[in-house]
C-alpha cells in the first residue's frame, strides 16, 4: 500500500491547479504576503488552499504555524529520506493531514471529544462536503486521529499496510514537537524566520489542558489529553484503570 493514492480531479481544476501540484516559481507569497522560498510552499490545489486558508483564519499563530511547520518538516524529512511527493505519497493527502490536525483544539470543530478525534471528523467532514468521498478521507481521518498514539509509524506492519501519507505527515508533526534530526542542515532555521514557534509544543500543551479544565470529556483517562491533564492538575479526580474494573457489571 506504498503507492500514491490514486487521483481524482477536482471540480474547476485547471492546468495550474491539478491535483498534487506545488507553486513552483523559485519564490511565492504566503497567505500574509511573506515572499518565500519554493521549498516553503504549499500544494497548489483547491482543497489544499481552502485548508490553509481555514487554518490561518481560526487557528491562534501557535496552532496554525506548527500545522504549517510539520508539513513542511514532514516534506523535507521524506525528501531526505529519498521519497518524492507525486512519486511516493500523495502530497495532497499529507498536507491535510499535517494543516488539519489540530482543528480539534479549535472552537469551530470541537464537539466535545477528544481533540484528535474532533479534529479527525473535522477532517473529513472538509473533505466530503468538497467532493472528496474516496479512501483519501480514511487516510487523513486514521492520520490524525492515530497522531498522539506514541509507536504507531514505528511498526513495521503500520508502515507496510498502511498508506504513507500517514507515517510521512506524523513524523512531520513529531519533529515540530521533538526536534529538527531528519532536517536537512538549516531548513528548520529557514521555516522559523517564516513561523516562528510562538510558544511551540508548550502553548500546544496549555491549549489542551485548557480544554480538558473546561470540558471533562476532551481529556478521558488513559489518553493524551487525560494524561497532559492529570500531569497538570493532579488535585483532580481522575479514573483509573481499576477504578473502571471496579464499575464493571460482572464484578471482576
Amino acid at each position: 500500500m506504498n503507492s500514491p493514492l490514486p487521483r481524482r480531479a477536482e471540480p474547476g481544476a485547471g492546468p495550474a491547479d491539478a491535483p498534487g501540484t506545488f507553486a513552483t516559481s523559485a519564490e511565492t507569497a504566503t497567505s500574509d504576503g511573506t515572499v518565500t522560498s519554493a521549498d516553503l510552499s504549499f500544494p497548489a490545489t483547491p482543497i489544499a488552499r481552502a485548508a490553509h486558508r481555514l487554518v490561518m483564519d481560526v487557528q491562534e499563530p501557535y496552532l496554525s504555524h506548527h500545522s504549517l511547520r510539520s508539513f513542511l518538516f514532514a516534506r523535507a524529512a521524506a525528501a531526505k529520506a529519498g521519497r518524492r511527493p507525486g512519486q511516493d505519497y500523495d502530497v495532497e493527502v499529507m498536507f491535510l493531514i499535517c494543516v488539519l490536525h489540530d482543528m480539534g483544539l479549535t472552537a469551530r470543530a470541537d464537539t466535545g471529544r477528544r481533540f484528535e478525534l474532533d479534529g479527525a471528523d473535522f477532517a473529513a467532514r472538509f473533505m466530503e462536503e468538497r467532493g472528496i468521498t474516496d479512501r483519501r478521507v480514511d487516510t487523513v481521518w486514521d492520520g490524525i486521529a492515530l497522531h498522539t498514539s506514541r509507536g504507531f509509524r514505528q511498526s513495521p506492519v503500520f508502515v507496510r499496510r498502511r498508506p504513507p501519507e500517514i507515517a510521512i505527515a506524523q513524523d512531520g508533526i513529531g519533529i515540530d514537537l521533538t526536534g529538527p534530526d531528519a532536517l536537512p542542515a538549516g531548513y528548520a532555521d529557514r521555516v522559523h524566520a517564516v513561523y516562528p514557534r510562538h510558544g511551540g509544543a508548550r502553548a500546544l500543551t496549555d491549549a489542551i489542558v485548557a480544554q480538558g479544565l473546561a470540558d471533562p470529556r476532551k481529556a478521558p483517562p488513559m489518553t493524551l489529553p487525560g494524561e497532559i491533564l492529570h500531569q497538570r492538575h493532579p488535585e483532580l479526580p481522575y479514573v483509573t484503570w481499576d477504578d473502571m474494573l471496579d464499575a464493571v457489571a460482572w464484578g471482576d
